[in-house]
């Protein structure tokens, strides 16, 4: 499709046009719904229409609002979840019978979406994904799946710990 060249002449007709393609790039880059792009797209055209005598392109500047606002959404959400990891790691170090590597384990398997956490309960126990399946009564793909963001979502929180742990002062 490419970016359309030149400013349309009224801020109405590049709404118009624009507002459809800049929600599919937000849902591209990373929106979580078509209602939080369109949202998003929604406030860019806001800051668009405020500053549209001084804009000479909308479309690379819609855009780049839209990726910095991603980004800093991303970013927020990102924080927030390190914190509940480690709030949920220094409750169960006050109650737990475990040592400190379990807790930290426990904790991160904890911030799992359900569905995620259940089926690596299951495969740890042995479980094969078609019993798995059988059990929760989740498609055998369904299972594999959540098993894989699962395995991923260990992974970075891992890769997360172990970077805090490293990084000097």
């Amino acid at each position: 499709m490419g970016s359309p060249s030149g400013k349309p002449a009224t801020f109405d007709a590049y709404y118009l046009a624009d507002f459809r393609s800049l929600t599919w790039f937000a849902i591209r880059i990373g929106a979580s719904s078509v209602d939080e792009a369109e949202d998003l797209v929604q406030d860019v055209m806001r800051t668009v229409l405020n500053q549209w005598a001084q804009i000479e392109a909308p479309h690379a500047y819609a855009r780049a609002a839209v990726r910095r606002e991603i980004c800093r959404v991303r970013t927020r959400t990102t924080r927030r979840h390190d914190a509940e990891v480690r709030a949920a790691a220094q409750t169960l170090q006050q109650r737990s019978p475990f040592d400190e590597d379990t807790t930290t384990v426990l904790a991160m398997l904890r911030t799992l979406p359900p569905a995620q956490r259940a089926v690596l309960a299951l495969t740890t126990d042995g479980y094969e994904p078609g019993e798995i399946a059988e059990i929760t009564g989740q498609n055998t793909a369904t299972v594999r799946s959540n098993l894989r963001h699962a395995r991923q979502n260990l992974k970075r929180l891992m890769a997360d710990t172990a970077g805090r742990e490293f990084d000097g002062p």
